[in-house]
């Protein structure tokens, strides 16, 4: 099957994409590869509109409502090739169908490194955090911990007082990258460093996913209300990498002020490249793709005929 312009992805960004897009009445597919990292976001606190916050799932669900109210099509389903016809199009290929287009918006996201903690995902998005400038606001007055071992464990410490006096450093038991040039600052904002391994998160009981202490393999116990982990992520990039689509050294696709890549007719939006993690950065980028790549393509409208023809 061909379509207009195929979106792999079907976050945020993916499905804000082809929402506009097929508003522009252009045939549009999205792949959908399975949960991603806004799936198993508790509440979205910070978009316009929902004062009460929603649910990653019942954003997604209402975005791929709305997108095939405009005739997007979505399959569930892998891309597993993806490759330049001598025509211009691109084939992309599934494990049970080949489709094509003239266009690519890559949508795929990040995968979050998570912390060596078996019982994390209780956590993940209750009182597990991922990025700052998102859930700054959680930490407000609460007893934090900051999980990671590199300079950007203790520059999140720092940061994280503009919300919080109670913080301290959980290495997992790693030694901590930067602590001789940050010593004195560290000791200066009372903020402790653990690096002891933790044995797991204990939880507020009754409470789902709400965190009341740090245990360790000592023994130890601290208490603790959040938890911001630093352990990075990497670029869901390969597929665009095997067009050679240009990436930056962190794996995230290279795009322009337009969302355009380095290689015609693709586009990229959302976590896959480097700008911020936050939700409406996003959907302002699937927006931005969607109209530039309306404006790049051929009009669609008929010619009239002449007077007399």
């Amino acid at each position: 099957m061909r379509f207009d312009i195929i979106v792999i992805g079907s976050g945020a960004a993916g499905l804000s994409t082809a929402i506009q897009l097929a508003r522009y009445n252009h045939s549009v597919l999205v792949f959908d590869g399975g949960e991603g990292r806004t799936s198993w976001v508790p509440k979205y606190h910070n978009l316009l509109g929902y004062p009460q916050g929603i649910s990653g799932k019942e954003l997604l669900r209402l975005g791929r409502e709305q997108a095939q109210l405009y005739g997007a099509e979505i399959v569930k389903s892998q891309v597993g090739r993806i490759e330049k016809t001598e025509d211009g199009d691109f084939s992309v290929t599934t494990s049970s169908a080949d489709y094509r287009s003239r266009y690519l918006v890559f949508a795929t996201g990040l995968t979050d490194y998570q912390p060596e903690i078996p019982n994390r995902y209780e956590f993940a998005g209750r009182s597990l955090y991922y990025c700052l400038d998102c859930n700054g606001f959680e930490f407000i007055g609460q007893k934090a911990a900051v999980l990671g071992h590199s300079k950007r464990t203790i520059l999140s410490a720092f940061a994280l007082l503009d919300y919080t006096h109670h913080v301290f450093i959980a290495t997992n038991g790693q030694p901590l990258e930067g602590r001789e040039e940050y010593g004195a600052l560290l000791k200066e904002y009372n903020i402790d460093v653990i690096e002891t391994p933790v044995e797991r998160f204990q939880g507020t009981p009754g409470e789902k996913g709400k965190l009341k202490v740090l245990s360790f393999q000592d023994g130890s116990v601290r208490e603790v209300d959040a938890v911001l982990s630093t352990y990075g992520t990497r670029a869901n990039s390969k597929l665009a990498q095997d067009l050679n689509v240009e990436v930056n050294e962190t794996g995230h696709i290279v795009v322009n002020e337009f969302m355009e890549t380095t290689v015609p007719h693709i586009y990229a939006v959302g976590d896959v490249i480097n700008t911020t993690q936050m939700l409406v950065f996003a959907i302002c980028e699937g927006v931005k793709a969607a109209m530039m790549i309306h404006r790049s393509m051929e009009s669609k409208r008929q010619r009239f005929p002449a007077r007399g023809e």
